[in-house]
């Protein structure tokens, strides 16, 4: 029985170093049948990263070439809406109603007594061209012009007063234009409207003259808001 059982393991010991001699017999003919193994493998690598070299390309010499383009215009952008128009509000602010924001000043609807505008004393106070006094008010202003120079209402209204002033301003007219305004036209040298006829803007009334407390031709203009002078700078 012994004799046996020595036998027996000497039997699996030769299997065993068969089969452990076959494996190593196989890897070393893999590594002779890849000689550059892993040593090889960048040079592959790398040479697959190398482009390809393309063609050179080439064109008819009657060839013709188009590159289409779109229009090009001249009109602006559309200008974008105001913070006021765009809902009403303004940016980082409360939402404002349409209706609260400031209205433009409105014209008085008066025009210039005379085509040309030249200012030779304006409303204020003033030293006396007549009595040389320091401190008197000049309750209009005075415009240059040459006598007989047309004379135009600075607004449409009624003719209140045409004649003569006890008051220096010589010969007057004064226009009712409803609402307390009123305008005055002295040292006229001709008036041609009467008390009671109305009048249009712009409508010749009188010539420019130099009667009453004048110094020299020229037309005195005032217009009185309510029985007051006001600066007539301030309307036409």
């Amino acid at each position: 029985m012994r004799d046996a059982a020595i036998l027996l393991r000497s039997q699996q010991w030769g299997v065993t170093a068969a089969v452990t001699g076959m494996i190593a017999l196989t890897a070393l003919s893999a590594a002779q049948a890849d000689p550059g193994g892993r040593a090889g493998a960048p040079d592959r690598t790398a040479a697959s990263t190398v482009p390809a070299v393309e063609a050179a390309v080439t064109a008819v010499p009657t060839a013709i070439l188009t590159f289409d383009s779109p229009a090009v215009t001249s009109q602006p952008a559309p200008k974008p809406a105001s913070p006021v128009e765009a809902a009403g509000t303004v940016s980082g602010s409360t939402p404002v109603a349409p209706d609260a924001v400031a209205p433009t000043e409105q014209s008085s609807g008066l025009r210039a007594p005379l085509a040309a505008m030249n200012v030779s004393s304006p409303y204020g106070f003033r030293v006396s061209p007549i009595t040389g006094a320091a401190g008197e008010l000049h309750t209009g202003v005075d415009l240059t012009g040459a006598c007989s120079t047309p004379v135009f209402a600075a607004g449409s209204g009624k003719v209140v007063e045409a004649g003569w002033s006890p008051y220096g301003g010589g010969n007057r007219i004064v226009v009712d234009h409803g609402n307390g305004m009123k305008t005055t036209y002295n040292h006229l040298a001709s008036i041609g409207v009467s008390i009671g006829q109305p009048v249009t803007q712009g409508q010749e009334i009188a010539g420019v003259g130099t009667t009453g407390a004048s110094t020299g031709c020229h037309l005195h203009f005032e217009v009185v808001v309510n029985g007051a002078t006001v600066n007539p700078s301030a309307y036409i």
